[in-house]
């Protein structure tokens, strides 16, 4: 009598666990490479939306000079970046054993680099990606850790838990709405718990700003209001969500005394107050996942 039993073929118990395992090495080699035809499909999908809003080869051949003129000098967007300097100080590297080895901050849409450059004059480590080539070319010639790509593609691809913060300035209103939920997942799945993600963005409570600055860029989709942000930024998982006014300029409206001073402080406020706005919101430090 032998203690292994056969069918009518004369396979035994051994053969065919053999191929069974065999069928199930092969639907895992199939299920990754449909996971990752999935990936670049959508990253196609997302390069075919940004066509359509008019970020297409002609435009985009000319973004470069466009950041120069409408976003600001390097030095008056450095200048402005500072601000930021003491969260990043708060945030990196003091997170607790699980966040022991994160690996600083990964920025969304560098562009020049002038994030990243403060960064690493300040010795805070820092990555980045941009899906323009002509930035990523410019800022590795300056020494930058940046790579050419998308930025949801980009987060997805981190190890989770890994990251102390993931910035993006003036990204999102780019953004559809899904992409946008998209790219707040995997930003919250990259992040270390305690982590940091910092969003900032045209404030359209800015009546300037939301009816004629905001348009000059062709690329941006729809301003996003402050409140929508901090509510899907808390939807998405984020505690302690903050929304932190930016920005302000110089009004030319001297309010005098009275209810005629009143109404001139409401008019240079909805004119000339907030020109951007920021929301930061933490990965729960015993955060589940999503």
């Amino acid at each position: 009598m032998t203690s292994a039993s056969t069918d009518s073929r004369g396979a035994t118990d051994a053969d065919r666990i053999d191929a069974l395992e065999g069928q199930v090495r092969e639907l895992a080699r199939a299920l990754a490479e449909a996971s990752r035809r999935s990936g670049e499909l959508e990253a196609e999908l997302r390069s075919l939306r940004a066509n359509v809003d008019g970020s297409g080869p002609r435009f985009a051949a000319l973004y470069a000079d466009f950041t120069d003129r409408f976003r600001g000098t390097t030095a008056e967007v450095t200048a402005k970046l500072t601000g930021y300097l003491p969260d990043v100080r708060r945030l990196v590297g003091a997170g607790d054993e699980a966040g022991a080895h994160a690996t600083g901050v990964v920025d969304l849409g560098s562009g020049r680099g002038e994030w990243l450059t403060l960064l690493r004059s300040s010795g805070v480590a820092a990555s980045g990606v941009d899906a323009n080539a002509e930035f990523v070319t410019a800022g590795r010639s300056r020494g930058l850790d940046l790579v050419e790509g998308d930025a949801i593609g980009h987060l997805q691809g981190l190890p989770a838990d890994s990251v102390d913060m993931v910035t993006a300035f003036h990204l999102i209103e780019h953004l559809g709405v899904e992409d946008l939920l998209a790219l707040l997942a995997a930003a919250r799945g990259a992040l270390r718990p305690g982590g940091c993600l910092l969003l900032e963005t045209p404030n359209p409570s800015n009546l300037r700003m939301a009816a004629c600055d905001f348009y000059n860029d062709p690329t941006h989709r729809s301003p996003l209001p402050p409140a929508l942000t901090e509510f899907l930024v808390t939807a998405s998982g984020f505690e302690q969500v903050e929304v932190r006014p930016l920005h302000p300029s110089r009004s030319p409206i001297e309010p005098t005394k009275g209810a005629a001073g009143q109404v001139e402080q409401l008019v240079s406020l909805a004119f000339f107050g907030p020109q951007d706005y920021a929301v930061l919101g933490f990965k729960p430090q015993q955060a589940d996942r999503p």
